[in-house]
């Protein structure tokens, strides 16, 4: 007895599943921008932060005094300008009275000559352009004062950058996952060598997740932005519905392998960095064609055979020419025809041109070798 499956048409579709592990859509480790000590230190393991929340404040009173000291600066030099422009004010009033005796004194000696001395006139004429020198170099006084004014602002608002980095934010939304510093630790300023310098805090965004998984170099040209995939999530028993985000372009050379990403939103955080999924590729889909279960075929030599029962009950050998492989079943591009049967278990007690009597196993239920 042969245990039979017709020759039928179904939806085949080829897929790879790939293993594949969530990461955080970023994560840094918060260092400090200048050396200090942690006077206070507001956040622990799991705790959720949004951006700009103040994470530490460092004591850094060298900070402080150079702030104090660009600060007094800033105020000497506005009451330079202050003073400078009093000055100038003044002056300007004297210049003006010169300048109107003078005047004064012109005038009078075009209307009635020789009623004010030539010596007077001249002395009216050098206070007068005396005092408009005055005012001209009290403004170029002031254009210094002001010159100086804005570098001791400049100073002052480097003093105050360096004082805000006493006070260390979180650069963007996220969960606290691990601690480094406590309070009163000397904490060394984050542009030191990675050997010396110790992050505050560790913070993580976990909403959205990035999962990545590595395609092989035979399915890279399959990998397109937006492709659907299928993830499943083995920790949770939950299955989902995916689409390409990002792939690398390339293979590595030791992997062959094309790492590509999947953009997972995760609003309640039920799934977590480090865990595994496996991710369900379709690599090709064949609506309504010819297949036969995977049980039929020998692919022990150069190509594929099956045992096909004719009408008569004799068995004969035919090669095929097969398309693509479902979970259960192989697309059959040639070499069969529609409802023959196959031989689906027990190949080796057959031979060509042998008679046997058959039983129809269900195309989807695995074959078993039938009794006498």
């Amino acid at each position: 007895m042969a245990a039979v499956a017709p020759v039928a048409r179904a939806d085949l579709i080829n897929t790879l599943n790939i293993a594949s592990e969530f990461e955080p859509y970023q994560q840094v480790d918060v260092h400090a921008k200048v050396a200090g000590y942690v006077k206070r230190i507001d956040v622990d393991i799991g705790d959720a932060v949004k951006e700009g929340q103040v994470l530490a404040i460092l004591e850094v009173p060298e900070l402080e005094e150079d702030l104090a000291r660009a600060h007094a600066a800033v105020l000497r030099a506005r009451e330079r300008i202050r003073l400078v422009r009093s000055n100038i004010r003044r002056a300007e009033a004297i210049a003006h009275q010169a300048e109107l005796t003078y005047k004064r004194m012109y005038s009078v000696n075009q209307t009635t000559p020789n009623l004010v001395a030539q010596q007077e006139i001249d002395v009216a004429q050098s206070q007068a352009d005396a005092t408009a020198a005055e005012v001209s170099s009290r403004k170029a006084a002031a254009l210094v004062a002001e010159q100086e004014l804005a570098e001791a602002q400049a100073e002052e608002l480097k003093a105050q950058a360096l004082a805000d980095y006493a006070t260390i934010r979180a650069p963007f939304t996220g969960i606290v996952t691990k601690r480094y510093a406590d309070t009163g630790a000397m904490v060394p300023q984050g542009i030191q060598s990675s050997q010396q310098a110790m992050p505050v805090v560790r913070i993580t965004q976990v909403d959205p997740l990035r999962l990545s998984f590595p395609v092989p170099e035979s399915m890279v040209s399959l990998v397109h932005t937006d492709a659907p995939v299928t993830v499943h999530v083995p920790s949770l028993n939950r299955t989902f519905d995916g689409k390409i985000w990002r792939f690398t372009g390339k293979t590595t050379d030791i992997t062959r392998t094309m790492e590509t990403q999947l953009l997972i939103p995760n609003p309640r955080f039920e799934l977590k960095p480090g865990m595994l999924a496996s991710v369900e590729f379709v690599l090709a889909r064949r609506d309504h064609v010819l297949a036969i279960p995977l049980e039929a075929v020998d692919e022990d030599g150069k190509e594929p055979t099956v045992l096909v029962v004719g009408p008569d009950g004799k068995v004969e050998e035919r090669k095929l020419k097969l398309g693509i492989k479902s979970p259960n079943r192989y697309e059959v591009i040639s070499g069969l025809a529609e409802n023959e049967k196959v031989i689906v278990a027990g190949r080796s007690r057959f031979v060509p041109g042998q008679t046997v009597q058959t039983r129809t196993v269900s195309f989807d239920a695995p074959a078993t070798d039938g009794g006498k």
